[in-house]
């Protein structure tokens, strides 16, 4: 082959290549901003949480992450892989960011509704049920109106699911763990031992209640009793070992153990949301690890 000729195919090897890596680029381009273009308030929130820390994978990781590609650092495979778990991140983030906010509102409701006492399972679900189911439809509507995605605002389908997952997390927010009655008589094991029953209650049923929930309304997923069965006893497990931590780190924090103590509805609110976020936040924290076995 003449230097001439295999200078030509050189070049037209080179402008080749050249030209799969921009397409390849423009398809990650396109997929970053579709999954941008996702991002209601709460995942914005969260971006925002994450670009000021430097904490988790953001949005600007992700753009710098193109650089990388066209330089060759890392492969089209990994590159789009990095911005789907980018994806999956912010999803569940901001799933926990509605639960929270719908947990807090529940226990507040019910808090003011039932002064009397502790909550049993009975008035939250007469309490706790209704409010939640509210709250989480409405924030969840409110984050897809807040994207940039057209027509999915008011999703019948999603609007229900979120229904039924907020009454649930209503529920199981209100609800009362009985950690209290271990501070009182000054015995830490018992404090542990209701949270971890509490919780290990409330997450087997949300755990069978919310795979129960996407077999009915995700189209691409099909009932099978071993999953659920799994599901169920994954998230009872997880629900009572956090249940659990935080039953003990509430007596340990407590200036009142081994004595009566009263509270005003604004403390026990303010107390009882503080113990509800946290198991939310460790619950997911657990899970992450347990995924990643």
């Amino acid at each position: 082959m003449t230097e001439a000729l295999t200078s030509s195919v050189n070049s037209w090897g080179g402008f080749y290549g050249n030209s799969q890596i921009a397409k390849k680029t423009q398809e990650l381009e396109d997929k970053l901003k579709q999954v941008q273009d996702e991002q209601g308030f709460l995942g914005k929130s969260w971006n925002g949480f994450k670009e000021i820390t430097g904490l988790g994978v953001s949005n600007s990781d992700c753009e710098k992450l193109l650089d990388k590609y066209n330089n060759g650092e890392i492969s089209f495979e990994e590159a789009v892989q990095y911005i789907e778990d980018f994806k999956s991140k912010q999803e569940t983030m901001s799933e926990l960011g509605a639960n929270i906010l719908t947990g807090i509102g529940a226990i507040a409701f019910a808090t003011t509704a039932l002064a009397a006492g502790p909550i049993g399972w009975i008035a939250a679900i007469a309490k706790g049920a209704p409010i939640g189911a509210a709250l989480k439809a409405g924030i969840k509507t409110l984050d897809r109106a807040s994207n940039n995605v057209e027509g999915d605002t008011l999703d019948a389908k999603q609007i229900t699911k979120d229904t039924i997952s907020g009454a649930l997390t209503g529920t199981t927010s209100a609800v009362s763990s009985g950690v209290g009655a271990g501070i009182k008589a000054g015995k830490i094991g018992l404090s542990i031992l209701n949270g971890a029953k509490c919780g290990a209650i409330c997450g087997s049923v949300s755990g069978a209640a919310s795979y129960l929930t996407d077999v009915a309304f995700e189209d691409d997923k099909e009932f099978n009793a071993g999953e659920l069965v799994k599901n169920t006893a994954t998230s009872a497990f997880v629900s009572g070992t956090v249940g659990a931590v935080v039953g003990g780190g509430m007596y340990g924090l407590s200036a009142n153990v081994g004595k009566e103590a009263t509270k005003t509805l604004g403390q026990t609110i303010v107390a009882d949301s503080t113990s509800s976020t946290t198991r939310k936040l460790l619950g997911q924290g657990e899970r992450n690890i347990l995924s990643s076995i």
